[in-house]
């Protein structure tokens, strides 16, 4: 699953995804696309529940934050509300 927001040049994604022992691993990526700097970090979750959890607190953060959610997230936005 990838989730994206955007706040003019800035952007923000998030990628959930179960690694090949079990783990789920959220992996943060965000930047600006005007110039080259961007950052990411990935963090290990011990499961699908606590990884919604964590997506859910960050896109409540990110929209209070004036971040738009991108148009090709409707189909999972659902699974976070």
């Amino acid at each position: 699953m990838v989730l994206r927001w955007q706040k003019q040049a800035d952007y923000f994604t998030v990628s959930v995804y179960q690694d090949l022992v079990g783990d789920w691993i959220l992996t943060q990526s965000w930047g600006n696309s005007l110039n080259d700097h961007s950052e990411f970090s990935h963090t290990v979750l011990s499961s699908s529940t606590e990884a919604e959890k964590y997506v859910t607190k960050l896109r409540l953060s990110l929209l209070k934050s004036g971040f738009k959610e991108r148009s090709d997230n409707c189909t999972l936005r659902r699974m976070y509300e």
